[in-house]
């Protein structure tokens, strides 16, 4: 029985999806849309613009494209786009003050979990603004005492390149449309939702117990955690800590979750792969290239394989944040160790508030005992 669970554990992790498809207009824009900014700096002679607009580029790449028509496209758009950029601002506005920027983004991090539970639309919504909340502020950590000016330029870069790839986006799908290449699939009814006040009084009472704010709280103390690690260990690149802890973990509580350990897998993949060629300075169009490549085999795996996806977002993410430079093995090693840092840190917190809301649980069922 064990070796049997243990199989189908394994099938889980290394499942490659056969079912999802994906239109080329998604893969094409993903590339188009981060490789496009850093092709132009490096034409200017200038690379570390085109590298700020790749970040935002990141945080839109992923949106389906072909929806359809042009309308719900851009509602989709718009949808990334927003918490991307209000992310992009909070990050700007808290970076850069130690210990104070750590709070503000355990509080703002923890904020976003909890609105996210009134919906799936917010849901998503907020799982992406934690998310490049966390990147943008690695962007901004890795440039030491930035000023005010550089931060704002930063800022706009970022939103700039999101920009870019959304309308990129919407021209592509436009053109699949045309051609009629839209999947069938992909324009679907869709599914009767509640209303808001129905979504609103669900969300409320959910907040009435501990089991409403679980995610929250796992949330804030894998994020706090990942914090004071890192000012511990000023030496090391340990803010991939933080993001790990965002990406991995599960609004619902999983001691050890099947993505957790894909994850952990393909940044090992991706470390190794990314030690072949970052330890050698690129050429300016090898870069372009590498980046674009990377940028659209991500768009392609997010649906085939989180493995995959995974083992590609490492090179992507280091070539992006140390502008193409050649990497030290040190900083190779550090990624590892923070991606498998934040692992343990979430499988910690789930076992631990686990517990804990089993225990509230059966407290909740337990019949009064006491006397009128």
């Amino acid at each position: 029985m064990v070796w049997a669970g243990g199989k189908a554990q394994m099938a889980m992790i290394f499942r490659w999806s056969t079912e999802a498809k994906i239109e080329m207009a998604e893969v094409l824009a993903a590339g188009l849309g981060m490789a496009g900014p850093v092709l132009l700096a490096t034409m200017s002679g200038h690379l570390g613009p085109g590298l700020a607009a790749a970040i935002g580029s990141l945080a839109v790449g992923g949106i389906e494209t072909a929806s359809s028509n042009i309308k719900a496209q851009a509602k989709s758009e718009a949808a990334a786009l927003a918490p991307a950029a209000l992310a992009a601002f909070l990050a700007v506005l808290v970076g850069g003050h130690g210990w104070l920027t750590d709070a503000m983004l355990v509080l703002l991090a923890g904020i976003a979990a909890t609105i996210g539970g009134y919906s799936r639309f917010m849901t998503a919504t907020t799982k992406r603004f934690i998310l490049f909340l966390m990147i943008v502020n690695a962007a901004v950590s890795s440039s030491c005492s930035m000023e005010a000016s550089h931060a704002a330029g930063l800022l706009l870069l970022v939103v700039a390149g999101a920009l870019w790839t959304s309308v990129l986006a919407l021209l592509f799908g436009t053109l699949a449309r045309m051609r009629g290449s839209v999947m069938p699939s992909m324009v679907g009814p869709s599914a009767a939702t509640a209303t808001t006040s129905q979504k609103f009084t669900r969300w409320k009472r959910s907040l009435a117990n501990l089991a409403g704010w679980q995610y929250t709280l796992r949330l804030a103390v894998g994020l706090g955690l990942a914090a004071a690690l890192r000012s511990l260990l000023p030496d090391h690149h340990l803010n991939w800590i933080a993001l790990t802890v965002a990406i991995v973990t599960p609004r619902n509580i999983e001691p050890v979750p099947i993505k957790m350990t894909q994850r952990a897998l393909g940044t090992a993949i991706g470390v190794g792969a990314a030690s072949l060629f970052l330890t050698f300075e690129l050429p300016s169009l090898a870069l372009v290239v590498a980046i674009g490549l990377l940028a659209s085999a991500r768009r392609l795996l997010k649906a085939k394989s989180y493995l995959a996806y995974s083992a590609v977002m490492t090179p992507l993410i280091l070539l992006i944040m140390d502008a193409g430079r050649p990497v030290e093995s040190g900083l190779l090693i550090d990624r590892q160790v923070a991606t498998l840092t934040g692992i343990v840190l979430v499988v910690a917190t789930n076992l631990l508030f686990g517990k804990s809301c089993r225990r509230a649980l059966l407290l909740a069922k337990k019949p009064s005992t006491g006397h009128a």
